[in-house]
């Protein structure tokens, strides 16, 4: 297997860039200024409930070091930081609403890689995965950035939103130990980390006591608070009294001897995560991401997935092939325009046709449902059906007795079914329904799951589950647009049973 050729443009003006900005400084606020070369291999706890300015402050500090050319990467698991791109040059991956190219797992090392060689900074966007394909990716992103960090040994940053749900207290997993690796021992790699939890006492302990800056803002809990007192060198009694009087954006900051109460200054990017409101929220414009970086990209994944990232002659990619260029450039959801709709006919390029019988969709997904697709698509509009088919691609990466209960279940709405009878109805064994039973699916809120008398019964709640989700174009749908949204999703949902 090749490697991925760097590209000399982009190294070269990275490396000067970076080279002479080195001995520059972080400016996070009026009273805090730190000398950028302390960030190198610097693992960085950010703490605090929402609505505290952890997640401002997590952004301050990622605009400051794009800002000196520090090369990144961000794993967002709640699509907040492609904002980012209203000042600096960022690509935006994975699977989310604003994302330049979608990604699967198979294709995260490759992009890790492109990231650190040519030192392109990189938001991981894992608000769109179920948590099975989301810790699969970022497993095998991480893992090859610390694998390639050993031989290159370059700064390098990586920022992990929500880090309790990667490093948790006192469960051991692969990727708790490959993140807290990272976070412990990376710095000798040249590998710092930012680590950013709104619960403190579910984020493994070992990380934040080694953590050698942190930005500890306003909690209430009181498992919480006893975290903040063993990190802080002060009374029990003075820790709870000084953290709550902490307001929006303040925290306590401690690096080395210091120890002081300090505002971090608001980012000057677009927050994604801003907390909704009456008024119209606009999404400013974004820059776009030069050709060579995406040409850099392609060629890390013609190395997983070459037919994806290789159209024919005269062919163009579609929006859902397994990493697939998003020409268009973003727009906001005001606009209500997608940057590049995914239609029934596009096969879901993430479900392998030759895989075994756990990801082979029908035929009809594959050459879509011509008559349904023109009555659908002159009804609902581009972002609802990208969302739409977005999630069925989901679904069709979940093993055979999921895809087959859900498909029942679609048939049998709005009627309830223990596990004994789904076992009979879908031809599969109670056994494995036992052991295996749709705990995400019932996460996700496309089946409902009670505990009965004669045991547990599933139902599924798909008209509830279009109104939840679809929520935001209710106005713009009207009741025959979620009338059709809903007979589409549940003919798409039957058609799981079928080639399985």
């Amino acid at each position: 297997m090749s490697r991925t050729r760097v590209t000399p443009s982009l190294v070269s003006v990275t490396n000067c860039h970076y080279a002479g900005h080195i001995m520059g400084k972080l400016k996070l606020g009026p009273d805090i200024e730190l000398p950028l070369r302390e960030a190198i291999g610097q693992c960085v706890a950010i703490l605090g409930i929402r609505g505290s300015g952890k997640s401002n402050t997590a952004g301050v500090i990622f605009e400051e070091l794009l800002a000196a050319r520090y090369p990144l990467s961000i794993i967002d698991t709640d699509g907040e930081y492609f904002g980012l791109k209203e000042k600096y040059e960022v690509l935006v991956v994975g699977e989310g609403e604003n994302v330049d190219i979608e990604l699967n797992p198979d294709s995260a090392a490759g992009v890790a890689e492109v990231s650190l060689r040519e030192g392109l900074p990189v938001v991981v966007d894992v608000s769109g995965m179920l948590s099975e394909d989301r810790d699969e990716f970022v497993l095998e992103y991480l893992s090859r950035l610390w694998e390639l960090a050993g031989k290159l040994r370059k700064p390098y940053m990586i920022g992990i939103e929500e880090c309790h749900e990667f490093i948790p207290q006192g469960v051991r997993t692969e990727l708790k130990e490959t993140v807290a690796r990272i976070a412990l021992r990376g710095r000798k790699r040249g590998l710092g980390t930012v680590v950013i939890s709104q619960r403190s006492a579910k984020v493994e302990k070992d990380v934040l006591t080694q953590a050698g800056m942190l930005f500890l803002h306003r909690v209430v809990h009181e498992a919480d608070m006893r975290v903040y007192g063993e990190l802080l060198p002060w009374r029990k009694a003075e820790v709870k009294e000084e953290v709550a009087a902490l307001g929006v954006g303040e925290c306590i900051f401690m690096a080395d001897q210091t120890v002081k109460k300090a505002k971090v200054r608001l980012r000057d990017t677009f927050h994604g995560g801003f907390t909704p409101a009456f008024e119209p929220v606009e999404t400013p414009k974004l820059r776009q991401v030069r050709g060579e970086i995406l040409a850099a990209i392609q060629r890390a994944g013609a190395r997983v997935e070459p037919d994806a990232w290789d159209p024919a002659p005269g062919q163009q990619r579609s929006a859902h092939t397994r990493c697939a260029v998003k020409e268009a450039p973003m727009r906001t959801r005001q606009e209500t325009v997608a940057p590049s709709r995914a239609k029934a006919q596009d096969a879901p390029a993430d479900v392998p046709a030759d895989s075994g019988p756990t990801s082979t969709a029908p035929q009809s997904w594959q050459r879509g449902h011509p008559e349904q697709d023109a009555e659908v698509e002159d009804v609902l509009p581009d972002e609802v059906l990208r969302q739409a088919n977005r999630l069925m691609r989901r679904l069709w990466r979940r093993p055979i007795h999921e895809r087959r209960m859900l498909a029942f279940l679609a048939s049998r709405e709005p009627r309830a079914y223990t596990t004994a009878e789904l076992a009979a109805w879908t031809d599969c064994a109670e056994a494995v329904l036992l052991g295996e039973p749709p705990t995400e699916l019932v996460e996700l809120g496309l089946v409902h799951r009670e505990r009965l008398a004669r045991g547990y019964t599933y139902r599924i709640r798909l008209r509830p589950y279009v109104n939840e989700v679809f929520a935001p174009f209710q106005s713009e749908l009207g009741p025959e647009g979620l009338h059709r949204l809903v007979g589409y999703l549940r003919e798409e949902l039957m058609d799981l049973g079928n080639s399985v």
